[in-house]
């Protein structure tokens, strides 16, 4: 009766256990759908898979399905190392005594693609400490490698060339010359310059010049060694690391093949283009021990090709070093010395030899440096060109020798004052616009400014120049073509040149008395000249055979020391006063009269 009595609690208890059971089974069946919904709602994207103790996947999110091209669900139940590359290590780790473990690795796509991740993994384990699986969390670190891969070649590669900048190339450097000195050989520093660049880059434009320069590129690469390094520094400088030097001999033949990859023509935009490189060239160790010192005697070297005419190469010396350093403390001088009012303009008379009357002067710069002493044209006047000083320099000279010719034209109306303009002035492409200005500041007559050019400048780019020329005389400027004969002309040219004079260059005056080579060529300009209606003016008349010369020739116009040698404004200013209505007898107004 007791046993009959307790059944039916028994039962009930059961059946009561029974449902909570089962009511919790129901629960976690919930938590776990709301946990697997939760992790495919990370916003981060990042792949979830859980794996039991077989390394099976037993779970994985939309992401990570999505992340190596699966669809959802398919996972499930495949192994983990199914999602690793072969052969490429495995891409999720099941060591049942791991703790977390985080890396980057490379993982695989059903297609096959490999591509790189971040994996971060962590065992699961019950309250006894067993092993039950492995949840990992997976990161595609492709668009992170991609990026760090465009930083990288931001900071360490030229943008234009693809080849390696300033900063990549020092570090090279540093590690050549550490091997270098560790093994105890020779190194080479080749420092390249492309000649007359800024003249293309400024006439077909940057992005003319940017392809010249990849082709540039291009070429140079093609001629080197993997074990050398070639480097763009920025603008038109390329550097060259040889690391084995087969010698001096061998490292001139090496810059020699350099400078014949520019023999052929540059095709760009379907136009034949010229180029030529000048080289400076440095050894380690006797040239220097250390990066800053190799890169400055390369740069000596460099400049003293390119003060020899270009296109050459040349090693460096104890001799450059002097003049280096003695250029750049001029260059810096310069820029003091414009501040501190040191730079004057002197002019020297010009004479008409048919009327015997002043026409005018040529304006030459002069430098009175208070640290370097009189500074003679010839040197400073290079260093500026190459600074890019010079547009400073030449509108100086430009508005100061515009400023004469008002003051002058007060008491003797029509004198004109001829200034040189430089190779770099000319190519500016504000040029026409900075001239128009310094004329309208000034108050000058644009007939009395004579604009010269040299034969070299103008030829060479012809027909753009030719517009350039037509312009100025359309402001009523006179032009010139100074020292004639020393360049090149294409006299197809020279006759559409809208020029009103040529002077012969003082080379062919200094000897035309006992050389009848130079005095065939004097002759020969002359009456060239004048059959193109131009006037002839001739530079460095010294003594009265040569302006005998001259005028039994028919010359215009001479200057030079037998009239009286350069002199500054205010003394100028005196000689025309004195000579502007001279007549008669030109003995009187030699030096030594």
């Amino acid at each position: 009766m007791h046993d009959a009595a307790n059944a039916p609690q028994s039962s009930l208890q059961l059946g009561s256990c029974s449902g909570q059971l089962l009511s919790q089974l129901q629960q976690d069946d919930e938590r776990l759908a709301m946990l697997k919904e939760a992790i495919d709602c990370l916003p981060i994207g990042a792949g979830i898979t859980i794996s039991d103790r077989d390394g099976k996947i037993v779970y994985a999110n939309h992401a990570e399905s999505e992340m190596h091209g699966y669809a959802p669900g398919e996972l499930a139940g495949r192994p983990a190392h199914i999602l690793a590359p072969e052969g490429k290590g495995g891409g999720r780790i099941n060591h049942r005594t791991a703790g977390l473990w985080k890396r980057e690795c490379l993982n695989v796509r059903k297609d096959g693609k490999i591509f790189p991740v971040q994996l971060t993994s962590r065992p699961i384990r019950n309250a006894a400490g067993d092993y039950l699986g492995m949840l990992t969390a997976c990161e595609d670190m492709t668009q992170k490698k991609l990026c760090e891969q465009q930083l990288e070649t931001l900071a360490y590669y030229d943008s234009v060339t693809k080849l390696p900048n300033r900063a990549l190339l020092m570090d090279r450097l540093h590690q050549a010359l550490a091997l270098a000195q560790r093994e105890r050989r020779e190194l080479a520093l080749l420092f390249l310059d492309l000649d007359n660049f800024k003249d293309l880059n400024s006439s077909k434009g940057h992005e003319v010049g940017d392809k010249f320069l990849q082709e540039v590129a291009g070429r140079l690469a093609g001629c080197l060694c993997e074990s050398n390094t070639l480097a763009r520094l920025g603008g038109d400088e390329f550097v060259i690391v040889i690391n084995s030097v087969p010698g001096e001999e061998g490292v001139a033949a090496t810059a020699a093949r350099l400078q014949a990859l520019f023999a052929e023509p540059f095709l760009i935009n379907g136009e034949e283009l010229y180029g030529s490189t000048s080289i400076g060239i440095a050894l380690f160790p006797e040239d220097g021990r250390d990066v800053e010192s190799l890169l400055r005697c390369a740069d000596a070297a460099l400049y003293q090709a390119k003060s020899q005419g270009k296109a050459g190469y040349q090693f460096f010396s104890q001799e450059m070093n002097q003049v280096n350093m003695r250029r750049v403390a001029l260059e810096n001088g310069m820029r003091q010395g414009l501040a501190r009012g040191e730079f004057y303009l002197y002019f020297q008379p010009q004479w008409d030899l048919k009327s015997l009357r002043l026409t005018g002067a040529e304006a030459l710069l002069r430098w009175h440096s208070a640290e370097f002493g009189v500074v003679g044209p010839d040197e400073f006047i290079p260093i500026a060109e190459s600074c890019g000083f010079i547009f400073d320099l030449g509108e100086l000279v430009l508005r100061e020798a515009c400023l004469h010719a008002v003051e002058w034209g007060r008491f003797c109306p029509g004198l004109k004052v001829a200034v040189n303009i430089s190779g770099r002035q000319f190519r500016q492409p504000d040029f026409l616009e900075t001239v128009a200005r310094i004329v309208q500041e000034t108050g000058v007559r644009p007939s009395s400014l004579e604009l010269e050019f040299t034969e070299s400048v103008i030829m060479e780019r012809a027909e753009k120049n030719v517009h350039a020329l037509q312009a100025l005389k359309k402001m009523g400027m006179k032009l010139s073509i100074d020292d004639f004969g020393t360049g090149y002309s294409s006299l197809n040219y020279l006759k559409h040149f809208p020029i009103d004079a040529i002077k012969i260059d003082r080379s062919f005056i200094a000897d035309l008395v006992t050389d009848s080579d130079d005095a065939a060529i004097a002759e020969a300009i002359i009456s060239m000249a004048h059959s193109l209606k131009l006037k002839v003016i001739a530079e460095g008349v010294e003594g009265d055979a040569q302006l005998d010369f001259l005028v039994e020739r028919s010359c215009d116009e001479a200057q030079g020391f037998y009239f009286a040698p350069p002199m500054p404004g205010e003394d100028f200013t005196g000689y025309v006063k004195r000579f502007s209505v001279a007549e008669g007898d030109l003995k009187p107004l030699s030096v030594a009269g």
